[in-house]
């Protein structure tokens, strides 16, 4: 149980840690999702969501992920693997799926929703590999 605690406490913030500094290093690099056009169509928020909403977001997506791992742990036999399947598994409702329903239920453009995508594609398995990799830190050091 307190492996367990140790590894909720070390992986939550790391989690968070790299969605945030992934989806900045993106933004910084010009590669975040171009909102030109849905700032044509006059519904972009070029600020973002406000920093509370976003932090929230944030560890509610970090949470999941974790959850997610600890579903998947074990099947592989190397941690690091399981988080990068956790990942993927999660970019496919993040990425893909999303993007999809936006393109089914509204005539927005896609182009801004995919390139978001394309950022988690690089996000989700990397904070899930380095879960793995915590996961496989806390149970060395029992």
């Amino acid at each position: 149980m307190v492996a367990l605690l140790r590894f909720l406490a070390l992986a939550l913030p790391a989690a968070v840690l790299v969605l945030a500094l992934t989806s900045f290093g993106a933004g910084a690099l010009g590669l975040g999702p171009d909102l030109e056009p849905l700032a044509a169509r006059g519904l972009a928020r070029p600020g973002g969501l406000p920093f509370r909403l976003a932090a929230l977001a944030l560890a509610f997506e970090a949470t999941a992920l974790v959850a997610l791992f600890l579903l998947v742990e074990g099947r592989s036999g190397w941690p690091v693997a399981d988080g990068l399947a956790a990942g993927a598994a999660a970019w496919l409702f993040r990425g893909p799926l999303l993007v999809l329903a936006v393109a089914h239920l509204t005539r927005l453009p896609t182009e801004p929703f995919w390139q978001a995508a394309r950022v988690e594609l690089v996000a989700l398995p990397a904070a899930g590999a380095a879960i793995g990799a915590l996961a496989a830190w806390t149970r060395a050091r029992r």
